[in-house]
């Protein structure tokens, strides 16, 4: 490890947990490239994160990346991309199939964009999508899927392109948790449209906030350019925009609408220094996510996600299910985590048709969800941050067998 596990706990706070949900992952050379780029005076989007695009495209096997200041954001500026004109793939109204575990803002984004959310219920065994629940929700209206592969188990693809294919649908993906998770040796984010990653905080590599859109058609990313920047055709090829009136001055020329969701060169300079990390913080999850979940197997009660001989994980973090057998709740052992130092969460945001929030749209209030319900009642998760110590892991394996000799 480039940096000793104690100094990424920031001692300024006081310290609750010797087991936390993420730790930094950054150190001297992060913080370094962040001052160069303020000493220089160029702190908007400049030189760096048209490199860290380069190389996020080539890390990830992909023709394009268009950085963004945010997974969300780049959730978002998918789901208009589908919308946008000149040519638009789906109208105000088609329908959208996502799944129902998974960040809000996968969902929000093509609501906002005027689709229609249809709602997928989940495998528990896998944390995924239900193929079965997914065609049984195709409906004529139905025109695209939104995927997520969660906390970086990867979907089954080979099944998902053969029902998108067969009902002619468009397929994006959400790898937001899933950076350099494979199915069949292929990246996660190679098999739709397109694909958002983000690199928050306790994600696979950070930029403090920021996010990526990868996508394998050179067009696509210059309307995404075009979207994530005002509607501006700076930074584009301009040549697929001709400008037809010549009063226009070519530097301030909008040929679209837009937002304003660019990074700046601080998080992308982040981002450089972290992608030359990235193996090494990769190999360190796969080793610990290992021991965690070769003592998860063995254990009567406790459950992790099922993962396909033709996918590779590369976990964001450990999720654990209680079995049904199981005589506590999940509020009994997250409980007893918590107060013994270690920081859980639920997974994801559970069920969404179950938080507040659903009450105020339709479209979330519909419907049974079994498989997503199971993960709302019996899901939570604990850390996996690679400067986690053997030691660490030990200890708390040990504090979970404390509490499930109780029963």
């Amino acid at each position: 490890m480039l940096l000793e596990a104690h100094s990424r706990i920031n001692e300024a706070k006081p310290v609750k947990y010797w087991y936390p949900l993420s730790m930094a992952s950054y150190g001297v050379e992060e913080i370094l490239e962040a001052l160069d780029s303020m000493c220089s005076f160029r702190t908007s989007m400049w030189e760096k994160t048209g490199e860290f695009e380069r190389s996020f495209a080539n890390y990830q096997n992909c023709a394009e990346a268009v950085m963004v200041n945010s997974g969300s954001s780049a959730d978002l500026l998918l789901s208009f991309l589908l919308i946008s004109p000149p040519s638009p793939r789906l109208g105000k109204g088609d329908e959208i199939l996502i799944p129902a575990v998974t960040w809000p803002t996968q969902v929000w984004s093509p609501m906002m964009a005027g689709l229609k959310v249809r709602l997928v219920d989940i495998d528990p065994d896998t944390l995924n999508v239900s193929l079965e629940d997914l065609e049984r929700k195709l409906t004529p209206s139905s025109r695209a899927i939104f995927l997520v592969h969660l906390l970086g188990n990867p979907c089954d693809m080979g099944r998902i392109l053969e029902i998108a294919k067969r009902h002619d649908l468009i397929v994006i993906e959400d790898c937001c948790e899933a950076l350099g998770s494979e199915w069949d040796g292929v990246k996660v984010g190679n098999f739709g449209l397109g694909a958002a990653f983000s690199f928050f905080f306790s994600h696979h590599i950070t930029t403090m906030e920021g996010g990526m859109i990868a996508t394998n058609d050179p067009e696509l990313a210059d309307r995404l350019r075009i979207l994530r920047a005002h509607g501006w055709l700076r930074n584009v090829d301009p040549g697929r925009y001709p400008i037809q009136n010549d009063e226009t001055d070519p530097r301030y020329s909008f040929v679209n609408w837009g937002f304003n969701l660019r990074p700046t060169e601080l998080q992308a300079g982040f981002g450089l220094q972290q992608l030359a990390k990235l193996p090494e913080f990769t190999e360190r999850r796969g080793k610990l996510a290992s021991r965690f979940f070769s003592y998860i197997d063995g254990t009567r009660f406790l459950s992790r996600p099922a993962v396909s001989a033709r996918g590779r994980p590369i976990w964001m973090a450990l999720p654990i299910l209680l079995k049904e057998c199981a005589p506590f709740r999940r509020f009994d052992i997250t409980s007893h985590l918590e107060s013994s130092g270690v920081e859980t969460r639920p997974i994801v945001a559970g069920n969404l048709t179950r938080q507040p929030a659903a009450r105020m749209f339709e479209d979330l209030r519909a419907g049974s969800y079994p498989g997503a319900d199971v993960v709302h009642d019996r899901g939570f998760y604990v850390g996996l941050s690679p400067f986690i110590e053997d030691a660490a892991m030990d200890r708390l394996i040990d504090c979970i067998e404390k509490f499930l000799k109780r029963y």
